[in-house]
């Protein structure tokens, strides 16, 4: 869970409410090649090296549909659909070259699924090797209302000052390939202390938190609880983490107020995440299955998370660690 409430971590770009992505150096390929200025994209100049945050220039710069160009490109495998990617990226402004989000400036890339990706983003690095730059323009439009809108959907950027034909760039780093996540749990199951919570599950897939055996008073100490030992790497506090979850506030167990096991599975950054998830997952290995007990100073604390989570409220987490990349 991030500090507040979050959809998964996916690469965000839709223009109506952008999360931040952001600095690492991380290159895999060689730091001294720098994009420079791009013939193939007319009226649009980026510069910088891999892995760094690049510079972006307009002139003029006019699209009426996504136009992208391979600024540096890398000497890995071509990227597939099918891919989990680590990227850095950065969306820009068409109309002054103006930075609206970036995640070069965060301790650890992103990591999303490719095919999770907008299909316009998909469509520029799908067969891209590993490794490369990639940049990309196209009108507001395709990121707001994407490539079959609904017919309410103006295309329009108010809260940026742009509308629906003016155009943003992409610039992204082809960083690595990241592990493909874990189907479920594996490992050694093991038995909980009689008092915990009792995790309600259909075919593998957490339902539901029983507390009848549980103690009326919330724990008042964040307690981590193993149920399934993983034996993959351990999740570090720098990890981007590939997970299922079921949450629930303290003796609400049939209420979750956000779960993931009827979706996909979420992809978090995990130095983004609430205190008790920090503290709790770091050191858990991929392929665990674990019951986070949060006080709410982990937690939402005094304010909350309204209108599900009250002041105040102890949290139940029942976590399924699919993957983890540094």
């Amino acid at each position: 869970m991030r500090r507040r409430l979050a959809a998964t971590a996916v690469l965000v770009l839709a223009l109506g409410g952008t999360a931040a992505c952001g600095s690492g150096s991380d290159s895999s390929s060689d730091p001294s090649s720098s994009s420079s200025a791009n013939d193939s994209i007319k009226g649009l100049t980026v510069t910088g090296d891999f892995g760094k945050a690049p510079t972006v220039k307009v002139d003029s710069l006019k699209v009426t549909k996504p136009e992208s160009a391979t600024l540096i490109e890398g000497d890995g495998s071509d990227l597939t659909a099918d891919d989990s990617l680590e990227y850095r990226i950065l969306l820009a402004k068409g109309t002054d070259g103006s930075t609206i989000q970036s995640n070069y400036q965060n301790n650890t890339p992103d990591t999303s699924n490719v095919k999770d990706l907008p299909p316009s983003v998909q469509d520029a690095v799908v067969g891209t090797p590993v490794g490369s730059r990639v940049a990309l323009a196209m009108p507001v439009k395709e990121l707001v209302c994407g490539p079959d809108p609904a017919s309410d959907c103006t295309g329009d950027a108010p809260q940026l000052g742009l509308k629906a034909a003016d155009p943003v760039v992409v610039v992204m780093d082809l960083i690595k390939v990241a592990p493909k996540p874990l189907d479920g749990p594996q490992g050694k199951t093991v038995q909980p202390p009689a008092d915990a919570p009792k995790v309600i599950e259909k075919d593998g897939d957490v339902t539901g938190i029983d507390f009848s055996d549980a103690p009326k008073k919330a724990p008042t100490k964040l307690q981590v609880i193993p149920l399934i030992e993983g034996t993959g790497d351990k999740v570090t506090a720098d990890s981007t983490v590939t997970i299922d979850y079921f949450g629930v506030v303290w003796g609400q167990g049939d209420t979750p107020f956000d779960e993931s096991y009827s979706k996909e599975p979420a992809t978090f950054g995990l130095s983004g995440l609430i205190k008790g998830w920090q503290q709790g997952l770091e050191g858990v290995p991929v392929g665990s299955r674990v019951m986070l007990i949060i006080p709410s100073d982990l937690g939402y604390g005094d304010q909350g998370s309204p209108p599900s989570i009250p002041g105040g409220a102890t949290l139940v987490f029942v976590i399924d660690v699919l993957g983890a990349s540094s």
